[in-house]
């Protein structure tokens, strides 16, 4: 299904292409941390520090960690960036920011945060479920996918085009590991219903 043929010139070029698509979120961040506020610059780093945790932790599912200390590292890191995406989902919830800047930010923290419990489910729990319970989780990532492609449209539409442009990337980035997640599924069986 999505693994690619290792010959194939999809499959030379996919990593390429994967990292150079982190790379440019990296430099949004940079950008965040320049132009926008501090809390923002840190929200930014916040994700970011996220994504590489579940880059390595989907590339590694079904696999035991190599040591205590990764563990403890990774969880350490993952709770240290939750507190600040969490504190800044809260800002963006606030009648004072919707005030000034809308809901748009608020509906965009929100559904983040619900699409990466999901995947924190995939990450604890590889190859745990039903294909009911698969089928459920998937439409949900697909919905939650699809309210951030339309709020990454609307700013857009606004004519806030980095916030789209930004939007956009992260979108991708997920992508990257929802394919390591289907990768992994694909070569395991469901738990009989």
């Amino acid at each position: 299904m999505f693994v690619f043929s290792n010959n194939s010139i999809i499959a030379k070029t996919y990593p390429y292409f994967k990292w150079s698509v982190y790379f440019l979120l990296f430099i949004n961040m940079m950008i965040f941390f320049k132009t926008q506020t501090i809390t923002e610059g840190i929200e930014s780093l916040a994700w970011l520090v996220l994504l590489m945790l579940f880059e390595w932790e989907t590339t590694q599912l079904n696999k035991p960690y190599i040591s205590v200390h990764e563990k403890r590292l990774i969880f350490a890191l993952t709770m240290i960036a939750y507190i600040f995406v969490i504190y800044s989902a809260y800002d963006y919830t606030t009648p004072e920011y919707i005030k000034e800047k809308g809901k748009l930010d608020m509906y965009n923290a929100i559904t983040w945060l619900l699409a990466v419990i999901l995947i924190e489910y995939d990450v604890y729990f590889p190859g745990k479920y039903y294909r009911t319970e698969w089928i459920i989780r998937n439409i949900l990532k697909v919905i939650l996918y699809g309210i951030l492609f339309m709020v990454a449209v609307l700013w857009w539409i606004d004519g806030e085009f980095f916030d789209f442009y930004d939007a956009f990337l992260w979108i991708i980035c997920f992508f990257f590991i929802e394919l390591n997640i289907l990768k992994f599924e694909e070569e395991e069986e469901f738990e009989d219903e």
